[in-house]
């Protein structure tokens, strides 16, 4: 149907419409008799009485004047009341206001509102931002911000329950809705003040919650700086009375990634959408007039009205359904418990799922497209996840919460998942899996992403932080849950124990090496600070800490403290020193006494981390010195901090050590350093003997020793590598190239290291190596003597891959195979032996491509597919590169569909690579939030690392504009986009970009800065030295 006919399709009349319209009728403008409003209609002007004329005539004449000036002074009153009503909820809002639906064409059925003369809409304007002004100037001189003007919401008001109705108009993208909220006085005051954001609002009301009697509005505004919306009223709300604030809205259901969206998918042929939220951290006021801050818990009963064709989801399950004869339904949601409106959601769509039940009863549903659920695509998920919820619940020994949990999988979505109560958000890549063509990365990713989102479900929605200076709180420990959860479910794994080293301690290391890191909880002033927390500080860094923090304490008794924190915060906030509290109470139960405040201040409060050196004393006997600094990686790096320089950083640290030779390690001990430098003896220290620091790898820092003592590790792993546990391995693999790219280390010590793996049968180190080769090769690969460091790689690499050899193909076989370090060990070494050029790799991947292509069946091993698709594409002609864009559209399978996109960015033609640039920002061809990962792939590609350089400055408005406001996304791209340039001249291209450029991402910038500029560095004074060696080391 086409707009116009849209709009005969009005919604049944409410006794609310038939209300508002005998007031319209009444001439009050929409403020109808009863406890809401004074009345407020035009009053029958008094006419003069007949007098005779005679001795009552001048008395009567005076009564007769008085009266007519006394009711023309009323109606004068009236009037003015009713334009400032009128241009605070009826009009649209002032130039630089809050942005609304742009005339009455664009609001949903029913506004309800006849247009206002345009003189009047003026003169009401002006009469409103006069008093404005007015008020504003009273505020400055008491010397005070204003209550809409400051960056945190005023404390006098407290919401307590919400009653939301929503209708939602899925053929025009639009919806509008009624919100009722139920408000406690804490400080009386006549402004009610919270966020809305980005709608047009329709009316206003405010009532004594129990007793008849209105306060009248005296007018309302926007404040676009902070957000907000502000309800003056003629009076004040009187402190511990209750109140009933009614707004009635419309807006828009947005073609972007926040707030209220929408999606489509394409099913049969034919194009379906879907509506879908996505509140956090700041975006619930686009959706709903609402006290947008985590401390503001409060129950929610929401109301969703749609189209039959379609059904509604929230955080609940649906109580009642109403439908109508027109083929409209309305869904009535259970009441919610005590929540915070960032992780309140809902759905529009017309998704089917599956279900399953825990033990405990709670209901799981998996919805996602109907072609989806028909393959099995999501019966992986479901069924982890019931297995994940029993083992949340006995390993915190709270029960979960709600009666059910929807896992919802949408087409597209600013991030892999949001982990809403009871309806938690997925973008199909990251819950959808096909066994007969997923690989076991991309099962481990699946899995990884179920597991931290319902870790959510007990910290963050259940406890929440006071604040988003401590969004660590909830996403540190999601983030270190990943690895548990992930090891309840596949023991033989070791995720904690060992993928975490490589995924999440070392990637971290890199950012927070930076001087312009950050701390994990560092303080946020307003809104537009609060997206710079959600960074991998806050994630990994917070989950690092967290192990740390748990291998010190005792796992069983760290256990224990998480238990008494969900059990006492339940329903509530909390900030660190809660659960600082609660751990250090959780030690002095079992004998042992610790400040875990103390200590954890100094490691959540200061930015960076330490390097510890271990020197050994030659003049005694088993001293050794250990002294502790900052690591960066550019020592030239102004700091962040003026005040305070690299040398003002302490922490105390829990090193572990350890006294090694050629065929034992001892037991390990703790020594807690809290100094610059301390002198410490170490027991059985022989001269053959080496040292060991941070066993395992559980503390956030890294490890320096002297030059003999690193000579003594090289050559134990040579000789016997076993001695040294497999995380450790992995560990000095990390520490030894990082230390050298900063300058701490010779720049052969870690390329001495690597010469034992081709004896390493564990995937650990392997998995460390490659990430660790990985910048250094960025750095490399476009310099004229890149063949020499190529040709050193490949000799390290091409035993190993000889032993291993390709998997044969395993359409027929279990998607989780038995031997999961083997396949991945086996994934690696292919991996390093394609991407340097190892000719026997070259031919297989060509091969496989070629037999695809020939026979249009696809025999390619699933766990090294994206190494085939990308070395294939590099390779061989731009018909193959026709080949995998065929196939990346025509496939339904969103595993398939996101490595077949990564593979497309592998060319070495430049052709190829700016036409996939430029269709990267056609939504209709690569949606959203993969646009993102197109730029950096190409970014990383030494033949497009120019091209995605130019192609981002050039498009950077359009990309700033689409991803600005996305957590996460600007950051990941700038820094995918700059992160390997390492000329002097691309640097002052950077610079000079950042004078230029328009938008956020400032912070961003800074560290991309920096990044570079390490890099630039790196060339300059380390560059020629590496090669030295190289050129040695190949001709002995």
């Amino acid at each position: 149907m086409a707009l116009e006919e849209k709009r005969e399709k009005r919604p049944p009349v409410t006794p609310m419409m038939i209300e508002e319209e005998a007031a319209l009728r009444n001439g009050s403008r929409g403020l109808p008799p009863g406890p809401w409003a004074e009345a407020a209609g035009p009053r029958p002007r008094t006419t003069e009485r007949h007098i005779a004329v005679h001795k009552r005539l001048v008395l009567g004449f005076a009564v007769s004047i008085l009266a007519l000036l006394a009711v023309t002074m009323i109606a004068v009153l009236l009037s003015v009341r009713f334009e400032e009503c009128g241009a605070a909820a009826d009009g649209p809002p002032r130039a630089g206001g809050n942005g609304s639906l742009s005339g009455v064409a664009r609001q949903p059925h029913g506004a309800g509102q006849s247009p206002r003369p345009e003189e009047d809409a003026r003169g009401g304007e002006a009469v409103e931002e006069e008093e404005e002004e007015e008020e504003e100037e009273e505020w400055q001189r008491r010397r005070e911000l204003p209550p809409w003007a400051r960056p945190r919401l005023p404390r006098h008001l407290r919401p307590l329950h919400y009653n939301l109705m929503l209708t939602a108009f899925m053929e025009n993208f639009t919806f509008s809705g009624e919100v009722n909220v139920q408000l406690e006085v804490r400080n009386a005051s006549r402004y009610i003040v919270l966020h809305a954001h980005r709608m047009h609002i329709e009316a206003v009301r405010v009532a004594e919650d129990k007793l008849a009697g209105g306060v009248r509005v005296a007018r309302t505004f926007f404040y676009p700086q902070t957000q907000v919306f502000v309800v003056v009223l003629n009076r004040s709300l009187e402190v511990q009375k209750s109140y009933n604030l009614k707004i009635i809205y419309n807006a828009l259901i947005e073609n972007e990634l926040l707030g209220f969206f929408r999606s489509s998918y394409v099913l049969h042929g034919e194009r379906r959408f879907l509506g879908v939220t996505q509140f956090s951290p700041t975006h619930a006021r686009k959706a709903f007039p609402c006290f947008d801050e985590p401390i503001y818990k409060a129950t929610f009963k929401i109301s969703i009205r749609h189209q039959a064709t379609y059904l509604s989801l929230s955080n609940m399950p649906v109580e009642t359904s109403v439908f109508e004869e027109d083929g409209w339904v309305t869904d009535h949601f259970s009441q919610t418990p005590l929540m915070s409106t960032y992780y309140l959601a809902w759905a529009v769509c017309n998704f089917t799922y599956r279900e399953t039940v825990t033990k405990s009863g709670v209901v799981v549903r998996l919805y996602a497209r109907p072609d989806a659920i028909r393959r099995g695509s999501g019966d992986y998920a479901l069924n982890i996840t019931r297995r994940l919820i029993e083992f949340y619940e006995d390993y915190f020994k709270v029960p979960y919460s709600l009666p059910k949990l929807d896992l919802l999988a949408v087409p597209k979505h600013p991030y892999a998942a949001m982990e809403n109560w009871g309806l938690s958000v997925f973008v199909e890549q990251r819950i959808l899996l096909d066994p007969s063509i997923s690989s076991i990365l991309y099962l481990l990713d699946v899995t990884m992403v179920i597991v931290h989102e319902l870790c959510h479900q007990w910290f963050g929605d259940l406890v929440t932080p006071v604040w988003w200076e401590d969004v660590w709180l909830k996403e540190g420990f999601a983030h270190y849950f990943e690895f548990v959860g992930t090891d309840y479910l596949y023991p033989g794994w070791n995720m904690e124990k060992q993928r975490f080293l490589t995924d999440v301690l070392h990637e971290v290391m890199l950012l927070d090496g930076l001087a312009s890191s950050h701390p994990v909880s560092q303080e946020v002033q307003q809104a537009s600070d609060i997206d710079r927390v959600f960074d991998w500080i806050a994630y990994k860094k917070g989950a690092a800490l967290i192990r740390m923090l748990a291998s010190f304490m005792g796992h069983s008794v760290f256990q224990m403290g998480l238990q008494d924190y969900l059990t006492i915060h339940k329903y509530g906030n909390a900030a660190r020193n809660d659960l600082w509290n609660t751990l250090s109470k959780a030690l002095k139960r079992v004998g042992k006494s610790v400040n875990i405040q103390e200590v954890m201040d100094q490691w959540t409060l200061q930015m960076g981390y330490p390097v510890i050196t271990i020197l050994g004393n030659e003049t005694t006997d088993n001293i050794i010195v250990i002294s502790q600094e900052r690591f960066v990686y550019d020592s030239d790096t102004k700091p962040k901090d003026p005040a305070r320089g690299d040398n003002s950083y302490l922490w105390q640290i829990p090193l572990t050590i350890a006294v090694g030779n050629t065929s034992h390690i001892s037991s390990e001990a703790i020594i807690w350093v809290s100094n610059k430098s301390e002198h410490h003896r170490i027991p059985a220290l022989e001269e053959a003997s080496w040292l060991l620091g941070n066993i395992n790898q559980t503390g956030y820092f890294r490890v320096n020793y002297d030059i003999r003592n690193w000579k003594l590790l090289i050559n134990q792993l040579t000789r016997n590598h076993e001695v040294i546990s497999v995380s450790n391995r992995a560990g000095l693999i990390d520490d030894a190239f990082n230390l050298a790219r900063a300058g701490y280390l010779p720049q052969n010590i870690p390329l001495e290291i690597m010469r034992y793996l081709s004896e390493e049968k564990d995937f650990l180190p392997w998995h460390a190596a490659s990430r660790a080769l990985y910048p250094l090769d960025k750095l490399l690969d476009r310099t004229e003597n890149y063949n020499i460091f190529n040709e050193y790689i490949l000799r390290q690499v091409a035993s190993m891959y000889l032993k291993l050899g390709w998997p044969t193909n395993n359409l027929n076989k279990s998607l989780v195979q038995a031997s999961y370090q083997h396949e991945e060990l086996r994934r690696e070494v292919i991996m390093l032996a394609c991407s340097f050029g190892n000719k026997h790799c070259h031919q297989q991947a060509a091969t496989l491509i070629s037999d695809w292509i020939s026979s249009n069946r696809n025999r390619i091993p699933l766990n090294v597919r994206d190494i085939v698709y990308c070395t294939g594409v590099s390779l061989m002609d731009e018909d193959v590169w026709e080949f995998i864009w065929m196939k990346f559209h025509s496939t339904t399978a969103v595993s398939e569909k996101k490595i077949l996109l990564e593979a497309l960015t592998c060319s070495d033609d430049r052709n190829l690579l700016n036409r996939l640039l430029n269709l990267s920002l056609n939504s209709e061809v690569v949606l959203d939030q993969d646009a993102i990962d197109v730029i950096i792939h190409v970014a990383r590609n030494p033949h497009g690392r120019d091209l995605a350089w130019k192609f981002f400055r050039e498009k950077w408005k359009i990309l700033n504009a689409r991803y600005g406001e996305a957590l996460f996304m600007n950051s990941k791209l700038v820094s995918g986009v700059t992160e390997f340039l390492n000329t002097e001249g691309e640097l002052r291209e950077l610079k000079n970009f950042i004078k230029s450029y328009e938008g956020g991402a400032a912070v961003s910038f800074s560290r991309a800065v920096e990044t570079v500029e390490a890099n630039v560095r790196w060339q300059r004074l380390y560059k020629e030295e590496l090669f030295q060696w190289l050129r040695k080391s190949l001709t002995q």
